[in-house]
């Protein structure tokens, strides 16, 4: 999922662990820390792990035992600490003392987004807790992760009082222990079966889903700088100060699916609310371009509550940037001259696409009934698989070029060909060499989204 450097030379892999997705086979390796010596063979370097049933018991991550809950999702090497993050927890690795502690605890994050990796400035971490479904109301997916962590309760936070307009939508539940019902009507910033009604207002909250914070390095003194923002992986400082973020795009996932939103990035800013759950890559929910079935694209939140966020505005920030529908951004880095790449470009992995009808007609020859044909899609719009590439953008002008890529344009598991599969996170070493992290092998099937365990790979990239 990660990686990092320390002053020494020594490189810290951060690998998953099971319970993100599905597995195949069903039990994935459990999430560990693995670092890696100069000259030397990848060594396991902390691996303590919270067992399943104690995450399956409590409530809040606040009531479980120190350790890893899976999945990893960073690592960062600071001022001699490991800083790691995973579900609902940041931790620090003190290198001198060996020390292991939890900094910040109880994150809502018991959905298929997560809490993503810390950055530094000027002695602070920054950092983004993810939503933790796609559209603001329970998903099949999520239903899946509640399930697997008998998390019942979970639910988006906001981070202002909100007014609902009533949307409720029936969420599929079929194969899971929570229910015996097929599907079951939920409204929007609620738990599983909870439903809403016009006017209800749901409290906000400072620690919401979909924002950016900023602490201390021990965790405490934390302040909100942004939020209604969907799922991040990747967000650095530019070189002029700015916070830069890739966000992944919303999914055509039932029941509030969207179809053709792009992977937009965005300079984050003090106080904004980037539209989330009504508003994706700058435009309404509303908007011809996302809908398949009208019924599921009404705003959840009433004019009123869009007029406050937004402090009088029409619209949300808009993007620096929109790259390809559905090729999933994740991990980004700004440009090194020994490369080539300005400084004030990035470059952005893109894991690639898991709708299964962009993969096109000979992969997938059968379209979900509604789906259009690629030719009465958006002209932006391929089913050609979006990602699976490292891209180069241009902050100014929003222009993207491939970078690092698969000659077939394809993952090495659809072709055989080797190379690239799903490109995660980014990170330069002080010599200037690239190294790619690369998750491996994700099918999606009838049964969800799988990963396959022990595909994953590290790539280093040097100049001649």
């Amino acid at each position: 999922m990660d990686i990092t450097f320390d002053e020494n030379g020594n490189y810290y892999i951060a690998e998953a662990g099971g319970h993100t997705y599905g597995t195949k086979p069903p039990r994935a390796p459990e999430a560990r820390i693995l670092k890696v010596a100069p000259n030397k063979k990848p060594e396991v370097f902390f691996d303590q792990v919270v067992p399943m049933t104690e995450i399956k018991e409590e409530d809040s991550s606040e009531d479980m035992e120190e350790g890893l809950i899976p999945p990893v999702t960073g690592v960062t090497f600071y001022k001699g600490n490991l800083y790691v993050s995973h579900r609902s927890r940041y931790s620090v690795y003190n290198l001198e003392t060996g020390e292991f502690e939890t900094i910040i605890n109880g994150l809502p994050s018991w959905g298929e987004f997560l809490n993503a990796k810390p950055i530094f400035k000027d002695d602070k971490m920054y950092w983004f807790l993810s939503t933790q479904g796609n559209s603001g109301v329970i998903e099949a997916h999520w239903v899946r992760v509640i399930d697997q962590f008998n998390k019942p309760e979970a639910r988006e936070i906001p981070g202002e009082d909100v007014t609902l307009t009533g949307q409720n939508f029936w969420v599929p539940t079929s194969k899971v222990k929570l229910t015996e019902a097929d599907s079951i009507r939920t409204g929007a910033y609620s738990a599983l079966g909870d439903t809403t009604t016009a006017g209800q207002v749901v409290p906000g909250e400072k620690i919401a889903n979909g924002a950016f914070f900023v602490s201390n390095l021990d965790g405490s003194d934390i302040k909100r700088i942004a939020w209604g923002l969907r799922s991040s992986f990747g967000y650095r400082f530019s070189p002029d100060g700015r916070l830069i973020t890739t966000m992944n795009s919303a999914n055509p996932m039932p029941p509030r699916g969207l179809m053709f939103d792009w992977e937009p990035i965005y300079e984050v800013v003090q106080d904004e609310w980037y539209g989330w759950p009504d508003f994706y890559s700058g435009l309404p929910i509303t908007n011809e371009r996302f809908g398949v079935k009208k019924e599921e694209r009404k705003f959840v939140l009433t004019p009123e509550t869009h007029k406050k966020l937004l402090k009088g505005k029409d619209r949300p920030r808009q993007p620096l940037a929109k790259l390809s529908s559905h090729s999933a951004t994740q991990g980004m880095v700004f440009g090194r001259g020994n490369m080539n790449i300005p400084e004030t470009n990035i470059l952005v992995a893109e894991f690639g696409t898991i709708v299964p009808v962009f993969k096109g007609e000979k992969f997938h020859p059968n379209r979900p009934p509604g789906v259009p044909p690629e030719s009465e899609a958006p002209e932006d719009v391929k089913y050609n698989w979006p990602g699976f590439k490292v891209q180069q953008v241009n902050l100014s002008t929003g222009k993207a070029t491939d970078f690092i890529y698969n000659k077939s344009g394809l993952p090495a598991s659809a072709d055989q060909g080797g190379g690239l599969e799903r490109p995660i996170q980014l990170e330069w070493d002080k010599e200037g060499n690239l190294y790619i992290v690369d998750f491996g092998v994700v099918e999606f099937d009838d049964t969800g989204m799988n990963a396959h365990p022990f595909t994953g790979v590290i790539w280093k990239v040097s100049k001649k």
